[in-house]
Protein backbone atom coordinates (compact mmCIF):
# COMPACT_ATOMS: atom_id res chain seq x y z
CA UNK A 1 0.00 0.00 0.00
CA UNK A 2 1.59 3.32 -1.18
CA UNK A 3 0.33 6.76 0.69
CA UNK A 4 0.09 9.99 -1.36
CA UNK A 5 2.60 12.74 -0.45
CA UNK A 6 0.02 15.43 -0.79
CA UNK A 7 -2.25 15.70 2.18
CA UNK A 8 -4.61 18.24 0.63
CA UNK A 9 -7.75 17.08 -1.23
CA UNK A 10 -8.97 19.35 -3.76
CA UNK A 11 -12.31 19.85 -3.88
CA UNK A 12 -13.77 17.03 -6.39
CA UNK A 13 -16.39 19.37 -7.90
CA UNK A 14 -13.69 21.78 -9.35
CA UNK A 15 -11.20 18.81 -10.59
CA UNK A 16 -13.00 18.76 -14.08
CA UNK A 17 -14.63 21.24 -15.86
CA UNK A 18 -18.36 21.01 -16.87
CA UNK A 19 -17.38 20.03 -20.73
CA UNK A 20 -15.04 17.52 -19.28
CA UNK A 21 -17.52 16.18 -17.12
CA UNK A 22 -20.60 15.94 -20.19
CA UNK A 23 -17.89 14.00 -21.80
CA UNK A 24 -16.69 11.52 -18.81
CA UNK A 25 -19.97 10.81 -18.11
CA UNK A 26 -21.51 10.05 -21.40
CA UNK A 27 -22.55 6.66 -21.39
CA UNK A 28 -22.40 4.20 -24.71
CA UNK A 29 -24.50 0.52 -24.83
CA UNK A 30 -22.88 0.21 -27.99
CA UNK A 31 -19.02 -0.32 -26.48
CA UNK A 32 -21.25 -2.30 -23.35
CA UNK A 33 -22.61 -4.79 -25.42
CA UNK A 34 -19.26 -5.17 -27.66
CA UNK A 35 -17.57 -5.64 -24.45
CA UNK A 36 -19.55 -7.97 -22.85
CA UNK A 37 -20.02 -9.90 -26.84
CA UNK A 38 -16.32 -10.45 -26.33
CA UNK A 39 -16.56 -11.22 -22.84
CA UNK A 40 -19.08 -14.23 -23.89
CA UNK A 41 -17.02 -15.28 -27.18
CA UNK A 42 -14.31 -15.73 -24.57
CA UNK A 43 -16.07 -17.92 -22.46
CA UNK A 44 -17.48 -19.77 -25.38
CA UNK A 45 -14.01 -20.63 -26.35
CA UNK A 46 -12.61 -21.68 -22.80
CA UNK A 47 -16.01 -24.27 -22.80
CA UNK A 48 -15.59 -25.62 -25.87
CA UNK A 49 -11.77 -26.18 -25.14
CA UNK A 50 -12.85 -28.07 -21.81
CA UNK A 51 -15.21 -30.25 -23.56
CA UNK A 52 -13.28 -30.91 -26.65
CA UNK A 53 -10.07 -31.66 -25.25
CA UNK A 54 -12.31 -34.00 -22.18
CA UNK A 55 -9.80 -34.71 -19.51
CA UNK A 56 -9.96 -34.07 -16.17
CA UNK A 57 -7.10 -31.22 -16.18
CA UNK A 58 -9.28 -29.24 -19.44
CA UNK A 59 -12.45 -29.26 -17.29
CA UNK A 60 -10.66 -28.31 -14.25
CA UNK A 61 -8.96 -25.60 -16.50
CA UNK A 62 -12.37 -24.66 -17.97
CA UNK A 63 -13.89 -24.25 -14.36
CA UNK A 64 -11.27 -21.75 -13.47
CA UNK A 65 -10.74 -19.26 -16.22
CA UNK A 66 -14.53 -19.56 -16.86
CA UNK A 67 -15.01 -18.50 -13.43
CA UNK A 68 -12.54 -15.07 -13.76
CA UNK A 69 -15.30 -14.53 -16.99
CA UNK A 70 -18.35 -15.48 -15.05
CA UNK A 71 -16.94 -13.37 -11.84
CA UNK A 72 -16.93 -10.10 -14.29
CA UNK A 73 -21.04 -10.41 -14.40
CA UNK A 74 -20.63 -8.77 -10.78
CA UNK A 75 -19.62 -5.85 -12.11
CA UNK A 76 -21.71 -5.23 -14.67
CA UNK A 77 -24.22 -5.68 -11.99
CA UNK A 78 -22.69 -3.02 -10.03
CA UNK A 79 -22.19 -0.63 -13.07
CA UNK A 80 -25.88 -1.27 -13.77
CA UNK A 81 -26.72 0.03 -10.85
CA UNK A 82 -25.23 3.20 -11.12
CA UNK A 83 -27.14 3.51 -14.61
CA UNK A 84 -23.72 3.55 -16.33
CA UNK A 85 -23.25 0.51 -18.42
CA UNK A 86 -26.11 1.48 -20.87
CA UNK A 87 -27.55 4.49 -22.38
CA UNK A 88 -30.93 3.93 -21.06
CA UNK A 89 -32.85 3.15 -17.93
CA UNK A 90 -34.71 0.10 -19.12
CA UNK A 91 -31.19 -1.09 -20.88
CA UNK A 92 -29.53 -1.11 -17.56
CA UNK A 93 -32.34 -2.31 -15.33
CA UNK A 94 -32.48 -5.88 -18.01
CA UNK A 95 -28.60 -5.35 -18.04
CA UNK A 96 -28.31 -5.84 -14.49
CA UNK A 97 -31.13 -8.68 -14.09
CA UNK A 98 -29.49 -10.62 -16.47
CA UNK A 99 -26.15 -10.18 -15.08
CA UNK A 100 -27.34 -11.11 -11.41
CA UNK A 101 -29.63 -13.69 -12.33
CA UNK A 102 -26.54 -15.49 -13.37
CA UNK A 103 -25.29 -15.01 -9.84
CA UNK A 104 -27.97 -15.54 -8.48
CA UNK A 105 -28.07 -11.87 -7.19
CA UNK A 106 -31.09 -9.87 -7.16
CA UNK A 107 -30.23 -6.79 -8.85
CA UNK A 108 -32.76 -4.54 -7.62
CA UNK A 109 -31.61 -5.48 -4.11
CA UNK A 110 -27.94 -4.56 -4.59
CA UNK A 111 -28.85 -1.16 -6.33
CA UNK A 112 -30.63 0.09 -3.62
CA UNK A 113 -27.69 -1.67 -1.13
CA UNK A 114 -24.95 0.05 -3.57
CA UNK A 115 -26.09 3.31 -3.79
CA UNK A 116 -26.51 3.31 0.16
CA UNK A 117 -23.72 2.40 0.41
CA UNK A 118 -22.34 5.38 -1.57
CA UNK A 119 -24.19 7.88 0.31
CA UNK A 120 -23.36 6.31 3.67
CA UNK A 121 -19.71 5.05 2.98
CA UNK A 122 -17.48 3.92 6.35
CA UNK A 123 -20.38 5.74 8.50
CA UNK A 124 -22.63 3.85 10.64
CA UNK A 125 -25.09 4.06 8.04
CA UNK A 126 -23.02 1.94 5.66
CA UNK A 127 -24.47 -1.45 4.69
CA UNK A 128 -20.85 -2.75 4.12
CA UNK A 129 -20.30 -4.70 7.13
CA UNK A 130 -17.77 -3.67 9.49
CA UNK A 131 -14.87 -5.65 11.07
CA UNK A 132 -11.27 -6.46 10.87
CA UNK A 133 -9.64 -10.16 9.70
CA UNK A 134 -7.02 -11.21 12.65
CA UNK A 135 -6.24 -14.64 11.80
CA UNK A 136 -5.66 -17.26 8.50
CA UNK A 137 -8.77 -18.96 9.73
CA UNK A 138 -11.41 -15.80 9.00
CA UNK A 139 -9.37 -14.86 5.88
CA UNK A 140 -10.27 -18.53 4.48
CA UNK A 141 -13.83 -17.85 5.70
CA UNK A 142 -14.09 -14.26 4.11
CA UNK A 143 -12.51 -15.39 0.49
CA UNK A 144 -15.28 -18.08 0.78
CA UNK A 145 -17.75 -14.84 0.39
CA UNK A 146 -21.00 -17.00 1.88
CA UNK A 147 -22.00 -14.37 4.10
CA UNK A 148 -22.48 -11.72 1.14
CA UNK A 149 -23.64 -14.89 -1.08
CA UNK A 150 -26.26 -16.62 1.45
CA UNK A 151 -26.99 -12.62 3.15
CA UNK A 152 -28.68 -11.48 -0.16
CA UNK A 153 -30.52 -14.97 -0.93
CA UNK A 154 -31.94 -14.43 2.26
CA UNK A 155 -33.21 -11.48 1.63
CA UNK A 156 -34.60 -12.13 -1.32
CA UNK A 157 -36.49 -14.79 -0.03
CA UNK A 158 -37.72 -12.99 2.38
CA UNK A 159 -38.87 -10.27 0.12
CA UNK A 160 -41.54 -12.96 -0.71
CA UNK A 161 -42.98 -12.09 2.86
CA UNK A 162 -42.87 -8.67 2.59
CA UNK A 163 -39.43 -8.58 5.01
CA UNK A 164 -36.53 -6.38 4.39
CA UNK A 165 -33.60 -4.81 5.68
CA UNK A 166 -33.42 -1.29 7.09
CA UNK A 167 -31.94 0.20 3.86
CA UNK A 168 -34.96 -0.54 1.80
CA UNK A 169 -36.92 2.80 2.02
CA UNK A 170 -39.92 2.98 -0.92
CA UNK A 171 -42.71 0.90 -1.94
CA UNK A 172 -41.20 0.70 -5.30
CA UNK A 173 -38.23 -0.73 -4.50
CA UNK A 174 -39.93 -3.44 -2.61
CA UNK A 175 -42.15 -4.11 -5.52
CA UNK A 176 -38.45 -4.05 -8.10
CA UNK A 177 -36.97 -6.72 -5.81
CA UNK A 178 -40.31 -8.84 -5.23
CA UNK A 179 -39.94 -8.81 -9.10
CA UNK A 180 -35.96 -10.03 -9.00
CA UNK A 181 -36.71 -12.32 -6.55
CA UNK A 182 -39.52 -13.75 -8.84
CA UNK A 183 -36.90 -13.76 -12.49
CA UNK A 184 -34.45 -16.00 -9.78
CA UNK A 185 -36.78 -18.60 -8.69
CA UNK A 186 -37.97 -19.22 -12.43
CA UNK A 187 -34.03 -19.38 -13.12
CA UNK A 188 -32.99 -21.50 -10.63
CA UNK A 189 -36.08 -24.13 -11.23
CA UNK A 190 -34.77 -24.08 -15.19
CA UNK A 191 -30.82 -24.49 -14.09
CA UNK A 192 -32.22 -27.53 -11.67
CA UNK A 193 -33.87 -29.12 -14.62
CA UNK A 194 -31.10 -28.97 -17.02
CA UNK A 195 -28.97 -29.68 -14.39
CA UNK A 196 -31.14 -33.16 -14.09
CA UNK A 197 -30.85 -33.64 -17.92
CA UNK A 198 -27.32 -32.56 -18.63
CA UNK A 199 -25.70 -32.66 -14.82
CA UNK A 200 -21.99 -32.90 -16.56
CA UNK A 201 -22.68 -30.38 -19.14
CA UNK A 202 -24.25 -28.00 -16.62
CA UNK A 203 -21.91 -27.98 -13.68
CA UNK A 204 -18.91 -27.57 -16.20
CA UNK A 205 -20.40 -24.63 -18.11
CA UNK A 206 -22.54 -23.24 -14.71
CA UNK A 207 -21.96 -24.49 -11.86
CA UNK A 208 -19.05 -25.09 -11.17
CA UNK A 209 -17.97 -21.60 -12.52
CA UNK A 210 -20.38 -19.78 -10.87
CA UNK A 211 -19.28 -20.95 -7.04
CA UNK A 212 -15.64 -20.44 -8.35
CA UNK A 213 -16.20 -16.77 -9.43
CA UNK A 214 -17.67 -15.67 -5.74
CA UNK A 215 -14.10 -16.29 -4.48
CA UNK A 216 -12.74 -14.38 -7.08
CA UNK A 217 -15.01 -11.80 -6.79
CA UNK A 218 -14.27 -10.87 -3.61
CA UNK A 219 -10.33 -11.59 -3.96
CA UNK A 220 -10.89 -7.74 -6.16
CA UNK A 221 -13.06 -6.16 -3.80
CA UNK A 222 -11.45 -6.99 -0.47
CA UNK A 223 -9.02 -4.31 -0.94
CA UNK A 224 -11.47 -1.45 -2.11
CA UNK A 225 -12.00 -0.63 1.40
CA UNK A 226 -9.15 -2.24 3.57
CA UNK A 227 -6.45 -0.42 5.15
CA UNK A 228 -7.82 3.02 4.74
CA UNK A 229 -9.38 5.47 7.11
CA UNK A 230 -13.15 4.96 8.24
CA UNK A 231 -14.39 8.53 7.28
CA UNK A 232 -16.93 10.01 4.94
CA UNK A 233 -13.92 11.62 3.49
CA UNK A 234 -13.78 10.24 -0.50
CA UNK A 235 -10.59 10.80 -1.07
CA UNK A 236 -9.77 8.92 2.31
CA UNK A 237 -12.08 5.80 2.52
CA UNK A 238 -11.00 3.81 -0.37
CA UNK A 239 -8.23 1.92 -2.57
CA UNK A 240 -7.62 1.85 -5.87
CA UNK A 241 -5.55 -1.00 -7.18
CA UNK A 242 -2.87 0.01 -9.98
CA UNK A 243 -2.44 -2.98 -11.19
CA UNK A 244 -0.55 -4.16 -14.54
CA UNK A 245 -2.57 -6.05 -15.90
CA UNK A 246 -4.61 -4.90 -18.93
CA UNK A 247 -6.71 -8.14 -18.89
CA UNK A 248 -8.13 -7.40 -15.15
CA UNK A 249 -9.04 -4.24 -16.59
CA UNK A 250 -10.88 -5.84 -19.78
CA UNK A 251 -13.12 -8.43 -17.76
CA UNK A 252 -13.43 -6.37 -14.51
CA UNK A 253 -14.55 -2.80 -15.95
CA UNK A 254 -11.99 -1.13 -14.64
CA UNK A 255 -13.36 -2.10 -11.08
CA UNK A 256 -9.55 -1.77 -9.60
CA UNK A 257 -10.07 2.10 -10.03
CA UNK A 258 -12.11 1.88 -6.79
CA UNK A 259 -11.55 4.97 -5.35
CA UNK A 260 -11.99 7.17 -8.73
CA UNK A 261 -15.46 5.20 -8.95
CA UNK A 262 -16.82 6.71 -5.58
CA UNK A 263 -15.58 10.26 -6.55
CA UNK A 264 -17.41 10.41 -9.58
CA UNK A 265 -19.78 7.32 -9.61
CA UNK A 266 -21.62 8.69 -12.64
CA UNK A 267 -18.69 8.23 -14.52
CA UNK A 268 -18.97 5.09 -16.67
CA UNK A 269 -15.90 2.21 -15.82
CA UNK A 270 -14.38 2.81 -19.06
CA UNK A 271 -13.80 6.46 -18.35
CA UNK A 272 -12.27 5.45 -15.32
CA UNK A 273 -8.78 5.51 -16.13
CA UNK A 274 -9.09 9.10 -17.35
CA UNK A 275 -10.43 10.14 -14.07
CA UNK A 276 -7.61 8.59 -12.23
CA UNK A 277 -4.84 11.12 -14.22
CA UNK A 278 -6.41 13.86 -12.37
CA UNK A 279 -7.00 12.28 -8.83
CA UNK A 280 -4.70 9.77 -8.41
CA UNK A 281 -1.98 11.46 -6.75
CA UNK A 282 -4.09 13.01 -3.91
CA UNK A 283 -5.56 9.44 -3.50
CA UNK A 284 -4.87 9.17 0.24
CA UNK A 285 -4.21 5.01 -0.21
CA UNK A 286 -3.57 3.07 -3.40
CA UNK A 287 -2.16 -0.70 -4.14
CA UNK A 288 -0.14 -1.63 -6.49
CA UNK A 289 -1.27 -5.12 -7.10
CA UNK A 290 -4.13 -7.52 -5.83
CA UNK A 291 -1.46 -10.03 -5.24
CA UNK A 292 0.93 -8.21 -3.16
CA UNK A 293 -2.60 -6.63 -1.51
CA UNK A 294 -3.43 -10.20 -0.33
CA UNK A 295 0.29 -11.10 0.27
CA UNK A 296 0.67 -8.17 2.90
CA UNK A 297 -2.51 -9.27 4.50
CA UNK A 298 -1.81 -12.70 5.06
CA UNK A 299 1.39 -11.67 6.25
CA UNK A 300 -0.26 -9.41 9.19
CA UNK A 301 -2.57 -12.42 10.00
CA UNK A 302 0.35 -14.84 10.22
CA UNK A 303 2.76 -12.73 12.15
CA UNK A 304 0.51 -10.96 14.99
CA UNK A 305 0.37 -7.55 13.06
CA UNK A 306 -3.56 -7.76 12.31
CA UNK A 307 -4.35 -8.27 15.99
CA UNK A 308 -2.54 -5.06 16.98
CA UNK A 309 -4.03 -2.74 14.56
CA UNK A 310 -6.18 -0.41 16.45
CA UNK A 311 -10.03 -1.27 15.86
CA UNK A 312 -13.16 0.18 17.15
CA UNK A 313 -17.14 -1.57 15.70
CA UNK A 314 -18.79 1.58 14.74
CA UNK A 315 -21.71 1.32 16.69
CA UNK A 316 -24.95 1.11 14.48
CA UNK A 317 -22.98 -0.61 11.84
CA UNK A 318 -23.93 -4.18 10.29
CA UNK A 319 -21.65 -6.39 11.21
CA UNK A 320 -22.54 -8.99 8.88
CA UNK A 321 -24.96 -9.30 5.31
CA UNK A 322 -27.70 -11.06 7.91
CA UNK A 323 -29.35 -8.07 8.73
CA UNK A 324 -32.70 -7.51 10.89
CA UNK A 325 -35.96 -7.96 8.43
CA UNK A 326 -38.85 -6.19 9.17
CA UNK A 327 -42.19 -6.76 7.72
CA UNK A 328 -43.26 -4.07 5.42
CA UNK A 329 -46.91 -4.28 3.36
CA UNK A 330 -45.94 -3.01 0.02
CA UNK A 331 -48.50 -0.75 -1.32
CA UNK A 332 -47.01 0.49 -4.55
CA UNK A 333 -49.43 -0.22 -7.30
CA UNK A 334 -47.75 1.58 -10.43
CA UNK A 335 -44.96 -0.07 -13.08
CA UNK A 336 -41.99 -1.28 -11.60
CA UNK A 337 -38.76 0.45 -13.29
Amino acid sequence: MTLAQENVHPDRNEVFTATELRELTRRSSGLALRRSSAHALLYAVIMTGAFVIDTWWATGLGWVLGAFVVASLHNVLHCTSHGTFMRTHRGNRLAGQFAGTLLLMNSALYRVFHLHHHRNTQTADDPEPDGVIVNPGQYVIAMLNLDYFLGFLRMSAASLRHRYPYFVTTDRARAAIRRDTGIIVLWVAAAAAATALWPMAMLTLYIAPTCLAWILNNFSIMPEHYYVDRTDNPWRNTNSVYTRSTWFGFLNWNTNYHAEHHLYPGIPAWNLHEVSKRVRGHLAFTETSYLRFHARLMADLVNGRAKERPFTLQEGRATSFFYPLEKTEAKFKGPVS
